[in-house]
């Protein structure tokens, strides 16, 4: 980690509680070490912490020589929050603790298809539902978050779902959520909320690394010394629109041959309603509210070896990996993960691709490996880190 010892008392505070987090149990001893600073630093920095209510002591520990430490560890009901993800096919919604546990979970329809204000509603409700039946009310969240595909107009304060859903352009879903459920909501990209997920609530992350999330669109969130990295204008990580093919399918965004166009499940339905006997025999309708169903079908034959399946899968993990070695070489990460409701069947297709490609074509790969795992966060993992965002925007209050 940087070292702390010409940070600001906050900025050692929040890295102080996340090593808390990632190492609970973790001692005041053990923290001086880790962080370079003295155990008198380290101690007025724990004071803080516990009388914040965000740590708390979790018994001795006496199992090495001398006398035994206090353990410090997350005080898991400092504060608890909402995540949900906007997308085309579903929306998820949780409740988690401070911890980043999951107490409760909620799918529900997609937007794709429905009025802003109809699938505010219905979120809203689902959300209400959700902490009551965990026994709280709005006034015990610290807030939620809703993530979403698509462009973030941080100045407006506004989610741009897509270029095909023109009726959220100047819909403010922020404040209308508020207005439903008086719980104060923040906004964020789907694929920035999954790398927060991973660096907060799977822990086992470095702090440099990158998450590849794949849903309808695909996406990077790159976490550069633990802090997600967004840009000029909290967008970075747009890799669906790097053009891989000059010469390819126009894309929306004005390029040609994006990474989104010729490898997002779109792209992958589409292909394979083309083939007319692999679209028989797989069932596909290719109707753009199916999408869904069709991916599935075409994931789960290429997971049971159907020649035209594998096929499109494997070209388009190529592509992917194609994306994430350029994206490798110009930050230099530790880690990949890759995540998202698309790898749910075909995970491992990606991953291995991936690695064989990085393998061969990573620039700094005489120096040093980038890992590349899959994500075990599940379908719950973009939604966590929404809720996650809340919490550490939060804890950054102290």
């Amino acid at each position: 980690m940087t070292p702390l010892r010409h940070r600001t008392a906050n900025e050692t505070a929040m890295a102080v509680l996340d090593l808390v987090r990632r190492r609970s149990p973790i001692s005041r001893v053990e923290l001086s070490h880790a962080t370079g600073l003295t155990e008198t630093s380290i101690s007025k920095t724990v004071r803080r912490l516990l009388e914040s209510g965000y740590v708390e002591e979790a018994g001795q520990d006496s199992s090495g020589r001398g006398k035994s430490r206090t353990m410090l560890r997350l005080a898991p009901s400092a504060m608890h929050a909402v995540g949900v993800v906007l997308d085309d096919t579903r929306v998820q919604c949780v409740l988690t603790d401070f911890a980043g546990t999951l107490l409760a979970s909620r799918e529900l329809p997609g937007t794709r298809g429905t009025l802003p204000h109809l699938v505010t509603e219905r979120v809203s409700n689902a959300v209400l539902q959700m902490i009551a039946g965990a026994g709280l009310t709005p006034s015990d969240l610290a807030g939620a978050c809703l993530a979403s595909p698509g462009r973030f107009d941080e100045e407006k304060k506004q989610l741009r779902l897509s270029a095909h859903a023109s009726e959220w352009e100047d819909y403010d879903v922020q404040e209308q959520f508020t207005a439903l459920t008086s719980i104060p909501a923040r906004l964020e990209k789907d694929y920035g909320c999954a790398a927060l997920a991973e660096h907060w609530v799977a822990r086992d992350t470095p702090s440099d690394f990158i998450t590849v999330y794949l849903a309808n669109g695909i996406g990077a969130g790159i976490m550069i010394d633990g802090e997600l990295y967004g840009g000029a204008s909290s967008n970075a990580g747009e890799i669906g629109h790097i053009s891989l093919d000059p010469d390819g399918p126009e894309c929306s965004c004005g390029n040609r041959g994006c990474l989104e166009r010729v490898a997002s499940p779109q792209y992958l339905v589409a292909a394979a309603v083309a083939d007319a006997p692999l679209a028989a025999r797989l069932e596909l309708s290719g109707a753009r509210d199916t999408i869904r169903t069709d991916f599935e079908r075409i994931a789960f034959a290429a997971t049971r070896g159907d020649d035209g399946a594998v096929k499109l899968v494997s070209a388009a993990a190529e592509r992917l990996a194609q994306a994430v070695v350029g994206l490798s070489n110009t930050l230099d990460p530790a880690e990949i993960v890759l995540a998202g409701p698309a790898l749910e069947l075909v995970g491992e297709i990606y991953a291995t691709t991936i690695r064989e490609r990085l393998a061969t074509s990573f620039f700094m790969r005489p120096v040093h490996e980038v890992s590349v795992r899959l994500s075990g966060l599940g379908l719950d993992g973009a939604a966590l880190g929404a809720a996650t965002s809340v919490l550490r925007a939060e804890a950054h209050s102290l």
